[in-house]
């Protein structure tokens, strides 16, 4: 049965109750640096990875083996952090002082990969002021968050898109983003409103290889493109399999590479020109290399660097391209330039 303490015989009996235990002592709130945050006070998982540290310079083309060993760390399971069910990887960008485009889009690329993952990506600004403003312009930090795990602000001065990968067909949103890219470069260097149907073609049969990379786990790739003064900078980013691990070689090609002991950048050279079928078995298939060479080889693209697992091919300067014995990148690169000079060849 209930008890009212108004009434008399509860009332004393609650007031003798009250008298003995006394009144509480006020509690006040007091900051000890000693105690525990709250992961580590209850029973939250917690795993504490150290940051990985970026080199001075992160440009991909030239500096290869140290971005390349930059982007392996990243990736590393030993490199994840854990409070919870919150996964992160801590990327340390201040000693920064120089990048590049094709650097970026990996980056983004990466950070991607690792989100599908349910793993974030958290990093800071570099100290040197002038890289600071070129990285918030370059579209990066629109997928990263800071150290408390806040999204950056949002500031590019630069085109994204992602294309999902075993779509076997391309989405017509993204068929009318390519084309209109491609005018808003045309724009930026000509000032006319101008589409480049030979490089567009390019593009939609790189696009149509996706079919080739369905299986792997990360279902996009970048498609990205950087406006400066005097060109615009395309480049396609994939951090899947690779083109070397994809290829569908017949027996007597893989008999004769190992007796000729063809080095991997000589195969990669092969895939080019259409030497090796698709891993897709498809008729139609594998036309997506050989048209990216075409169009090198008649102008319409200038600059040609391609980078994919151990090989890094440099068109037009072939004494740069090289194959990497202690270094290996999962995963795609395309990098070109279009000028005023390849517009007037493609148009």
């Amino acid at each position: 049965m209930k008890k009212y303490f108004k009434k008399s015989k509860c009332k004393k009996i609650h007031d003798r109750r009250a008298k003995r235990i006394g009144a509480s002592p006020s509690r006040t709130k007091k900051y000890n640096p000693d105690r525990l945050p709250f992961y580590q006070r209850y029973k939250y998982d917690f795993i504490k990875a150290e940051p990985v540290v970026a080199p001075e310079n992160i440009c991909l083309l030239s500096e290869t083996k140290g971005c390349l060993q930059f982007f392996t760390e990243l990736r590393k399971v030993k490199s994840i952090s854990k409070i919870g069910r919150e996964c992160f990887v801590e990327m340390d960008l201040s000693e920064v002082k120089k990048f590049d485009y094709s650097s970026i889009c990996v980056l983004i690329a990466i950070i991607r990969d690792l989100k599908s993952k349910k793993i974030f990506l958290r990093g800071n600004y570099p100290k040197d002021e002038l890289c600071k403003k070129q990285i918030i312009e370059s579209g990066l930090l629109t997928f990263m968050y800071d150290k408390n795990g806040n999204p950056f602000k949002k500031s590019e001065k630069s085109d994204l898109l992602f294309i999902e990968k075993g779509a076997k067909i391309l989405k017509r949103e993204d068929n009318i983003i390519i084309s209109e890219t491609i005018k808003n470069a045309v724009k930026h260097l000509t000032g006319e409103d101008k589409h480049l149907p030979k490089l567009r073609t390019i593009l939609l049969e790189i696009c149509g290889n996706s079919i080739e990379w369905g299986g792997t786990l990360n279902k996009q790739w970048l498609f990205g493109v950087k406006y400066e003064e005097e060109k615009a900078i395309f480049t396609i980013t994939d951090v899947g399999k690779g083109i070397l691990k994809t290829l569908n070689k017949k027996w007597k090609d893989k008999l004769s590479d190992v007796f000729t002991l063809n080095p991997d950048d000589e195969i990669l050279k092969g895939a080019f020109v259409k030497k090796y079928g698709s891993s897709s078995h498809k008729i139609n298939r594998n036309k997506g290399l050989p048209s990216v060479k075409n169009g090198f080889d008649k102008g319409v693209i200038k600059n040609l660097k391609v980078l994919t697992n151990n090989v890094i091919l440099h068109y037009g300067d072939q004494e740069s391209s090289e194959v990497l014995k202690e270094h290996y990148f999962g995963g795609t690169l395309y990098r070109w330039e279009l000028t005023k000079e390849t517009i007037k060849r493609a148009s």
